[in-house]
């Protein structure tokens, strides 16, 4: 999820818990508020990792410690300590702490929700679950703690901040209703191919919550198609170069007119095998969930094997964590990745 609407929800929350009856005792409402907001935003300062190493931001150090519900007391401490602190409200510590674990937790639930993994027992463990049920920026979503952050403000309302989070519930309700339709569809398409074994996975898409890109996989083999569940006829696919961002909605068919394509690891080349293999893609390969070859580059003097992960594939757009390996001549392999939105390579 989006940092903004961590905050907007860790806003809310704060709001809707807040005493009945505040007196000099407690936090102000608007203080409270704003130290939901802020502490709900805290766990994405591991954003400033990726200067260091992309490849462990991805693979390691997202997610892990500052959204792990086991580190979620320490952070809450340190949080309540440094308000405390700056706004000279020692005597509210405890409501401090309290609010701030508030803000956190939410940071987390809204985190598990989305298709990348979250590594919720870090440090001890780097099993990262991921419901996938919201995209990772749902405008519906935002919409929703928006309204109810400001008709709460508005009102001075604690009723219309809790409204709003019930509201949040049902919606994220409805996606997983909607998720269960979208992996029937991939079951049946298994069934229709005599595909079995397979497991189909559905996850959630750009634009609306009825967009939804179906994953199966068949050991080290994918096919990929995106459905719109709304959708009973195809929309033509425009055909402007470079394509926008808006005609990707055309990519997103009727349950019955589905445009599967078909992925691989290894594709047919021997060498594909090898560079996977190799230690240095140890980082990459826990990262990928759904990794598939994207590409191989020949030419008289260089050649590179590129893989990307079907996670984060999007029609119409480049698709982001691309890495691979390339050498120059008889030279060793070495670790490349391709720029986001581009196909410039980088030395990693």
């Amino acid at each position: 999820m989006d940092t903004l609407t961590h905050a907007l929800v860790g806003a809310v929350t704060a709001r809707a818990t807040a005493p009945k009856e505040l007196s000099n005792i407690h936090l102000p409402l608007r203080s409270r508020t704003l130290v939901g907001g802020l502490a709900a935003a805290f766990p994405d300062i591991d954003y400033l990792t990726i200067w260091i190493d992309p490849l462990s931001f991805i693979a390691d150090w997202h997610r892990a410690i500052t959204h792990s519900f086991v580190m979620l007391p320490i952070w809450a401490l340190a949080l309540g300590f440094l308000f405390a602190s700056l706004t000279r409200r020692r005597a509210q510590l405890r409501e401090l702490v309290i609010v701030c674990a508030l803000g956190i937790f939410t940071h987390i639930l809204t985190d598990l929700i989305t298709s990348w993994g979250t590594q919720i027992f870090a440090p001890f463990s780097q099993f990262a679950p991921a419901l996938s049920l919201t995209f990772i920026i749902d405008p519906y979503f935002t919409a929703i703690v928006a309204g109810a952050l400001v008709l709460s403000v508005l009102k001075q309302s604690r009723l219309l901040a809790r409204t709003g989070l019930v509201v949040l519930v049902c919606y994220v309700g409805s996606q997983a209703v909607l998720k269960l339709q979208a992996t029937s569809i991939g079951r049946e398409y298994v069934d229709t191919g005599g595909l079995q074994p397979a497991t189909v996975y559905a996850m959630p898409q750009p634009f609306s919550p009825f967009n939804w890109k179906l994953i199966v996989t068949t050991g080290k083999h994918y096919h990929m198609a995106y459905v719109n569940l709304l959708a009973r006829e195809p929309k033509p696919v425009p055909g402007e170069s470079p394509a926008s961002l808006w005609s990707m909605t055309a990519y997103y068919r009727p349950p019955r007119a589905l445009d599967w394509k078909q992925y691989s690891l290894y594709g047919t080349e021997a060498i594909t095998q090898t560079i996977w293999a190799r230690p240095e893609f140890e980082r990459y390969r826990r990262f990928a969930r759904y990794p598939a070859l994207y590409r191989i580059d020949k030419n008289q003097s260089n050649r590179c094997v590129w893989f990307m992960d079907l996670r984060f594939a999007l029609p119409t757009l480049f698709t982001p964590f691309r890495y691979g390996m390339c050498r120059q001549g008889r030279a060793d392999w070495k670790l490349y990745q391709l720029k986001r939105l581009t196909e410039t390579s980088v030395r990693h």
